[in-house]
C-alpha cells in the first residue's frame, strides 16, 4: 500500500451515501440505523482491488444536494444555485467520484445528470475514475423502480459509466463497485515503465560478462 487515492462520495440528500460508507467499512447499519445529514465526513479504509491486493483509499462523503426543479439538465451552460452543485475544492483534488443515487426516487438521478456535467466542466482535464450507485432504500413501485434503474443503465451507458445497484442493508452488495473504483485508481504497474533502469540493467551485465572473459 503505497498512495492514498482520494474518492468523493456525492449525490442528492438522503440518498444513503453515509449509510452506504458506515455498512462498506464498517458493517454497522441496519433497518434501525438514522443518520444526521452530512456536512463533511472523512473516511478512510483499505479496500480490496480485483488482484487482490489492497489499497488505502481516503473518502470524502459530502452534504446532500438539492434536486433540480427542472428535470433532466437540458443545456450544458445551465446555471446551478450553491446547493444544487459540489463543493469547488472537491475538483481540486479528487480522483474518483461515487455518484449515488435512490432507486425510489427519480429526481436523485436528474441530480447526477446535473452532477456529473458540473465534474466534468471543472475537472481541469484532468483523468478521474466514476461510478454510479443506484441504492435501494426502501420497497417502491415496481414499474417506477424499474423505469428508474434502465433510465439509469440508459445514461450511464451513453456517459461511459459503471452503473451498479445496491442496498445499502446488505454489505456484500457494495464489495462490487468499491473493489471497481479501487483497482481502476491502482493499475497495474507497467514493467517497463522505467525503460532507463533496464537499459542500464542490461548494460551493466553486458560489461561485467565481458570483465569477467
Amino acid at each position: 500500500m503505497g498512495k492514498t487515492s482520494k474518492v468523493v462520495i456525492c449525490g442528492m440528500k438522503g440518498v444513503g451515501k453515509t449509510a452506504i460508507l458506515e455498512q462498506l467499512i464498517y458493517g454497522n447499519v441496519n433497518m434501525k440505523s438514522s443518520f444526521y445529514p452530512t456536512i463533511e465526513d472523512i473516511y478512510v479504509a483499505n479496500i480490496e482491488t480485483d488482484r487482490g491486493t489492497k489499497e488505502r483509499v481516503c473518502f470524502y462523503d459530502t452534504a446532500g444536494l438539492e434536486p433540480p426543479l427542472t428535470g433532466p439538465p437540458q443545456s450544458p451552460t445551465m446555471q446551478l444555485t450553491a446547493n444544487q452543485v459540489l463543493q469547488r475544492h472537491y475538483l481540486g483534488f479528487a480522483e474518483g467520484f461515487v455518484m449515488v443515487y435512490d432507486t425510489t426516487k427519480p429526481e436523485s438521478l436528474d441530480v447526477l445528470m446535473y452532477l456529473k456535467k458540473d465534474i466534468d466542466r471543472n475537472k481541469d482535464k484532468k483523468e478521474v475514475v466514476m461510478l454510479v450507485i443506484g441504492n435501494r432504500t426502501g420497497p417502491d413501485d415496481i414499474n417506477s423502480l424499474e423505469n428508474t434503474c434502465s433510465k439509469a443503465s440508459n445514461w450511464c451507458a451513453r456517459e461511459k459509466v459503471r452503473h451498479f445497484e445496491v442496498s445499502a442493508m446488505d454489505r456484500p452488495s457494495l464489495y462490487e463497485p468499491f473493489i471497481f473504483m479501487t483497482s481502476k485508481l491502482n493499475p497495474v504497474q507497467n514493467k517497463t515503465a522505467f525503460p532507463q533502469l533496464s537499459t542500464l540493467s542490461k548494460l551493466t551485465q553486458k560489461n561485467n560478462r565481458s570483465d569477467a572473459m
